[in-house]
């Protein structure tokens, strides 16, 4: 699971160079900018911070302590596995920051759910159960309509970061189609092998920064710094998630919310415990 060019779709802030983007992409993620801004005061409003924001949690961790951490990756005094192991902390640990990946658990259950009807009643016969139209479409165009079917228009900041990590895994399973590697027509369960993984991934990612990306923008003193830690937070998370999912099989799950829920607590748990 390589992660070269994994987030290139919207990591720097441009819709550009991605095919695969709705229209609406920037509109959506824009009205985000600024909850994403921090005062320097420990004291922050609870409406903009992750759910828990001002308490300690069960681990001891709080969220104070947690953006700290991650703000001293920038002068040596800590690292991206600690940085990220008190992120989790803060949450009250990996059960808790499973069971509040809400949307993050339903596009999973949702991308399931679709390549399984994929599979048993074939790949234009479940766009046309899901109404989408693919009458003299490209993959590119029947992508981007799954998007917003499996993904819709975000409500909530939660909502936000599971669409932006789906944008990227839709973009990902294009790049196969374009490479020549599979069909759009071929696409069955042994797909998610690949896709529920990757999701999970940039799902991952796209929390923390949405959490804690500010940290980073303010800590590093130029723009190189910043994309080379994102960089490092990346293919760490890409290495817990190949830890988590060494020889799992995906598609013998049934995408229920407690079988996913625990994918998501596997990841957590390696990350807080630092394994």
């Amino acid at each position: 699971m390589g992660t070269s060019s994994m987030y290139s779709g919207y990591s720097n802030g441009n819709s550009q160079g991605n095919p695969l983007l709705p229209n609406d992409f920037d509109e959506n993620e824009n009205n985000d900018e600024k909850d994403n801004q921090e005062n320097n005061d420990e004291q922050e409003n609870n409406d903009e911070q992750p759910q828990g924001e001002n308490k300690v949690s069960d681990k001891n961790v709080s969220w104070q302590t947690a953006k700290t951490s991650m703000s001293k990756i920038a002068s040596g005094k800590s690292t991206v596995n600690k940085a990220l192991s008190n992120y989790v902390k803060a949450y009250g640990g990996a059960k808790s920051a499973s069971k509040t990946a809400k949307s993050g658990i339903a596009t999973v259950i949702s991308i399931g759910q679709f390549i399984n009807n994929v599979s048993s009643e074939g790949f234009r016969e479940t766009l046309e159960k899901y109404k989408i139209d693919s009458t003299d479409k490209s993959a590119k165009d029947v992508l981007s309509e799954l998007i917003n079917y499996l993904a819709p228009s975000p409500i909530t900041k939660e909502d936000s970061i599971a669409r932006k990590a789906l944008i990227v895994t839709m973009e990902l399973l294009y790049e196969l189609l374009e490479k020549g590697n599979l069909e759009i027509d071929k696409i069955d369960n042994s797909t998610l092998n690949f896709i529920v993984p990757k999701y999970i991934e940039c799902y991952l990612y796209e929390r923390i920064i949405n959490d804690l990306g500010s940290r980073i923008e303010t800590a590093f003193v130029n723009s190189a710094q910043a994309i080379k830690i994102e960089e490092e937070i990346k293919d760490y998370i890409n290495a817990k998630v190949d830890i988590a999912f060494k020889g799992k099989d995906f598609e013998k799950m049934s995408f229920k919310k407690n079988e996913v829920e625990s994918l998501y607590n596997q990841c957590y748990t390696i990350m807080e415990n630092m394994i």
